[in-house]
């Protein structure tokens, strides 16, 4: 429920600054500003995107927002896996325009400060055991995509998909699950 005010939220208040938005594109040069909804089959990311353009061909990109996770059956380590916290990512694109579009390829960084409530089982006795475990999770990631202009606006739309690790870099309590992960966003942005 957090996750879905949170996304509505971040969507109200770009739809009012995306009126606001004036072309200042100069060779290529802009920045944009954007939401996105990240899903992997593990948890939901929404974020607030800034893409600045260093010229048509690339762009630096960096996020923020929060991560909400529910492991389910995913988890090796215990038998459930849910929490939340807050992070950011920086990443760098390429652009490669095509068609009305452009495909887009890119690295990310992305750091998570996550809190995770756990349950594990005790043992061949039976009977279970749960806890509350902080960790700071890197997750350096490639994306690939593709991004569609709006028509009449300065905006556009966007769906990527992307291939990573989750890397428990400083973890307080117990261990939880890390491990490779892909994803999907849906990403809008309009110029500033």
């Amino acid at each position: 429920m957090k996750a879905k005010l949170y996304v509505l939220g971040l969507f109200f208040c770009l739809a009012n600054l995306s009126a606001q938005g004036q072309d200042t594109n100069t060779n290529g040069v802009r920045t944009d500003l954007g939401v996105s909804i990240q899903v992997y089959p593990a948890g939901i990311i929404p974020t607030i995107n800034l893409e600045h353009y260093l010229n048509e061909k690339s762009s630096l990109l960096f996020r923020l927002g929060g991560n909400f996770v529910d492991r389910q059956d995913f988890s090796d380590v215990n038998i459930t896996e849910e929490g939340e916290g807050f992070g950011g990512s920086v990443g760098f694109r390429k652009h490669y325009p095509s068609g009305k579009g452009k495909f887009i390829a890119g690295f990310n960084v992305d750091v998570w400060s996550l809190n995770i409530d756990w349950t594990d089982n005790i043992g061949p006795i039976g009977g279970q055991v749960s806890g509350s475990t902080y960790t700071l999770v890197v997750q350096p990631w490639l994306e690939g995509g593709y991004f569609l202009p709006i028509k009449n606006t300065k905006s556009q739309i966007g769906l990527t998909a992307g291939f990573g690790r989750e890397i428990n870099a400083i973890t307080s309590g117990d261990e939880v699950e890390q491990g490779f992960i892909a994803s999907i966003s849906l990403q809008y942005q309009f110029s500033l």
